[in-house]
């Protein structure tokens, strides 16, 4: 088993005396905090974990989450190669402070905050939104902030956007600017709560009203006079229905007005009690959506139904961690450093021999094998080639067109159930990217392996699988492919190109796991 660094012994006495519920968000203590909670649950459960994920693995689904593509192989041998206890925490931070760790997850949360730009209609805001966002990341903004930015974004004319295109309007954009949608949309994608369901009639399974929900939708209506003696207020009349509703939050807290209204008002009062470290719903909701982002599934499914009535797989965990993250300053960086650093995210994916592991993952004892997203698909092709991320072409806009529409065709809803269709794999067998990146006379990987003179055979395989997969062939592996290249002589950059599109091509390569064969002792799900 590759060495794994652990929480450290006064991290570990912080958690079990319970000190650790006010260490600052981030520090080792609450990577211990995560483990020690979610072994509390395999006892109970009598659940074997699965054991550590040997280095190849780790950074490959740590680069993955943390910047969206594989390791290049440079990264990759380097980091096999470092003998240092410390070398995973110190890749993660890497890999967080890495300028693509802010693009990637600028698309992520662009997908929580505005899932219409991946419809035809509304495809145009995800560039200027995703560039508002990353920007927001890359200077440091907090989850808090880039959230109240969003919420209290003027409309277009209104100013706020000295930037130029990237703005977050697009919030607005995409819903019209319509108080139901908008007041849907807030609410689902900042406290995880499904008001939708609530538009029309009272919500069957939850607590909320349709009284709720258009008095939340009323926070984002224009301040209007009910008459000419009548002062400016906010208020909305229900469909079909003569009743009139006013402005009240979901928790029925008091609202402080100011002596005057905007176009803004309603959203900066219901932005400000949304974003609030008290607010119960704010930061679970953040949490569950990160922790999703690295397993794969959440510790409330479905993601948008934080309610009491569907309670999360481990409460004690999601509060901790809600607490922490809201009192730390709403640090995205931060959240994800003691995710990545758990003993839970560096397990394998293969289940122990002995004793089980619970079926639909929920008990999080043993990595979940994932799918890539579109965007990761793509860039992880391009540096398993050896070629750069950013495309500098001459058309850049071309290139970014390029990428979306890969991205759209393999776009997919959760990692964790991913599957490629037969349609997309048709697409990537036969498709111009794959065709590109394995032609001979093209490849910098393929040239640099075939021409290299300290490679032999057995090395040239070795270098294609670190590109493409992550890790080194068995000998059972590598035996067949190496007889093939060998065999065809001079032409060695040809069948180089063939073991490496078939590689490419391979379920392996559109996984975030190293899929070796299993150690003695376990086996493969």
């Amino acid at each position: 088993m590759q060495p794994r660094l652990g929480p450290s012994i006064l991290a570990l006495l912080l958690v079990l005396s319970g000190v650790a519920r006010a260490a600052p968000f981030g520090a080792a203590a609450w990577s211990a905090r995560i483990d020690q909670r979610l072994e509390e649950a395999w006892k109970r459960a009598g659940v074997r974990p699965a054991s550590g994920a040997d280095d190849a693995t780790f950074l490959r689904r740590a680069s993955l989450d943390l910047i969206g593509r594989i390791p290049t192989v440079a990264e990759l041998r380097e980091f096999l190669e470092d003998p240092a206890g410390d070398k995973r925490e110190r890749a993660v931070d890497r890999l967080l402070d890495a300028g693509a760790s802010a693009r990637h997850n600028a698309t992520l949360w662009r997908r929580v905050w505005l899932p219409q730009a991946d419809t035809p209609r509304f495809a145009g805001l995800a560039d200027p939104f995703e560039e508002w966002l990353a920007g927001g990341l890359r200077d440091g903004k907090r989850y808090d902030q880039l959230a109240r930015e969003l919420l209290t974004v003027a409309p277009e004319g209104r100013g706020l956007n000295p930037a130029g295109r990237a703005s977050p309007r697009a919030f607005l954009t995409a819903n019209e600017s319509a108080p139901e949608n908008l007041a849907a949309a807030a609410t689902r994608a900042f406290l995880g709560i499904n008001l939708e369901c609530a538009q029309c009639h009272n919500h069957p399974f939850a607590r909320w009203t349709r009284d709720q929900f258009w008095q939340t939708a009323a926070f984002f209506a224009r301040p209007s006079r009910k008459g000419d003696a009548q002062p400016v207020r906010l208020a909305l009349a229900l469909p079909d229905s003569g009743r009139e509703v006013t402005p009240r939050l979901l928790d029925d807290a008091d609202v402080e007005w100011p002596a005057t209204l905007d176009e803004t008002t309603g959203r900066q009062v219901f932005a400000r009690w949304a974003v609030a470290a008290d607010n119960r719903y704010f930061a679970r909701n953040a949490v569950n959506r990160v922790w999703a982002q690295f397993f794969g599934t959440g510790l409330v499914e479905p993601l948008d139904d934080l309610s009491d009535e569907n309670p999360p797989s481990h409460p004690e965990l999601l509060d901790e961690l809600a607490r922490a993250f809201a009192e730390g300053g709403f640090d995205l960086r931060a959240l994800s450093r003691a995710i990545a650093l758990s003993r839970a995210y560096g397990q394998s994916a293969l289940a122990p021999a002995e004793g089980s592991v619970d079926p639909d993952s929920r008990l999080f004892a043993r990595m979940t094998i994932r799918g890539l997203t579109g965007e990761q698909l793509y860039d992880s092709l391009r540096v398993a080639a050896g070629l750069s991320v950013e495309r500098n072409d001459l058309d850049p806009e071309g290139a970014t067109r390029a990428r979306r529409r890969f991205a759209e065709e393999f776009r997919i809803e959760r990692t964790a159930t991913a599957k490629r269709s037969v349609t997309q794999a048709l697409a990537l067998i036969n498709g111009p990217l794959s065709a590109e990146l394995t032609n001979p006379a093209a490849s910098p990987l393929l040239a640099a392996t075939a021409d290299a003179p300290f490679l032999d055979a057995r090395g040239q395989i070795e270098t294609l699988y670190l590109a493409a997969l992550g890790r080194r062939p068995d000998d059972n592996e590598a035996r067949p492919l190496v007889s093939y290249v060998e065999t065809r002589g001079a032409d060695v950059r040809t069948a180089l190109a063939d073991v490496f599109w078939a590689l490419l091509n391979s379920s392996e390569f559109n996984t975030n796991h190293c899929l070796a064969p299993p150690r003695q002792g376990e086996f493969p799900r």
